[in-house]
């Protein structure tokens, strides 16, 4: 389980908004709740984990999101 924080790129700020993730190892699914008021953002996914190809220090160790990044735009 872990918070939810949104990131403001111009700053790079982070701040804490109201929510959660849930993050199931065994199956690799994560479940994210959001309710920032602030940002207008109010809803819920249930996402697959990928595991990322380029992993050390300061960088992610999975990726969930709810686009194709096998795309190319």
């Amino acid at each position: 389980m872990s918070w939810i924080v949104h990131y403001e790129p111009l700053t790079k700020s982070k701040e804490l908004v109201d929510g959660y993730c849930i993050y199931l190892q065994s199956t690799g699914e994560v479940h994210i709740e959001i309710d920032d008021v602030l940002n207008g953002t109010k809803d819920e996914w249930d996402l697959k984990a990928h595991h990322c190809k380029a992993i050390g220090a300061n960088k992610p160790v999975f990726v969930a999101t709810n686009v194709d990044l096998n795309t190319k735009q």
